[in-house]
């Protein structure tokens, strides 16, 4: 008898830990984190009793996180600089990401109301921002490599790699990294003399 009390206290203990450092993640604005450890404890059981206090954590953690995706994306779309193309792009990404997290838990009941999320379809936007940043990666590289200048050679190589791998076959790209490669490459002249008898 007194093990099991002993063994419910700390299960108690141990799952109000759970709730407590999420509902502390969110509080700090780290709603990822906070989504990632709620899905984790869902996928565990997402029908017991203490199963609905982290539905609630994960729907408030998804709404701040998506609310604060969109407010950065509104702001580097209005800042237009295409540099920060790579951003909007991993932007989506994670908002697309997060949505395919939670979707596999779903429905997901708190007093026997579902909780609804809303998921919204980021295809268009993902393809849109990546042909937007492949661009920009492309005639970025290309003008690196006019400069002539070795370290801007090596700048292209690592852009190209890049565009090569969320893009494969875009363009000339294959033979523009050779060139990179070429351009950004030290090379040594090295003489040897034997001067043995």
């Amino acid at each position: 008898m007194n093990k099991t009390t002993i063994y419910l206290f700390l299960l108690i203990l141990a799952t109000a830990c759970g709730v407590k450092s999420t509902q502390n993640l969110i509080s700090e604005g780290e709603y990822d984190a906070a989504v990632e450890k709620a899905t984790e404890k869902l996928r565990q059981n997402k029908t017991n009793k203490k199963s609905a206090a982290y539905i609630s954590l994960l729907e408030e953690a998804y709404i701040k996180a998506k609310e604060r995706d969109n407010r950065d994306i509104s702001f580097l779309v209005k800042d237009a600089n295409p540099q920060k193309l790579e951003q909007i792009f991993n932007i989506y990404k994670n908002l697309n990401a997060r949505q395919e997290k939670i979707r596999p838990l779903l429905p997901l009941k708190v007093n026997n109301n579902e909780v609804a999320f809303a998921f919204e379809d980021y295809t268009d936007q993902i393809v849109s921002s990546k042909n937007a940043l492949a661009k920009y990666l492309y005639d970025n590289s290309k003008a690196l490599l006019y400069t002539k200048d070795k370290m801007n050679a090596r700048r292209a190589y690592n852009d190209l790699v890049y565009l090569n791998e969320i893009n494969p076959g875009f363009k000339d790209v294959n033979a523009l990294i050779n060139e990179a490669l070429f351009k950004g490459t030290d090379f040594v002249h090295v003489y040897t003399k034997n001067e043995t008898k």
